[in-house]
């Protein structure tokens, strides 16, 4: 896990072809670890271990697939059989918000 919204995973790209990259998940911002107060960074641990729990072992589903603004990662909408939108499982755990584009709201 690289954060509470951003994790690097093995993508089957072609059959029989797979690189791994970082994917940030669209529609959610999550606290930062290097946030600016301590509930910033104790929320990022939170929003990170709850990502981890979501995908660890599990066989995503990545689609809305595009680069991103830093181009070292992607940005995806992800999904699993069981927790279905993973954005929307981390939202409703209490772990990120919302998020479209644009100005992000501060977590101190």
């Amino acid at each position: 896990m690289i954060d509470g919204d951003t994790f690097e995973a093995r993508v089957s790209v072609f059959p029989g072809q797979e690189i791994v990259t970082r994917i940030r998940l669209a529609g959610v911002d999550a606290p930062e670890r290097r946030g600016r107060c301590a509930a910033e960074k104790a929320a990022a641990e939170a929003a990170t271990l709850a990502l981890g729990a979501l995908v660890e072992g599990r066989r995503l589903t990545l689609t809305e697939v595009r680069g991103d603004k830093y181009f070292g990662r992607v940005v995806a909408r992800v999904a699993t059989a069981d927790a279905g939108d993973l954005a929307d499982a981390l939202v409703a755990g209490g772990h990120g918000r919302r998020y479209s584009g644009g100005r992000r709201d501060g977590w101190c």
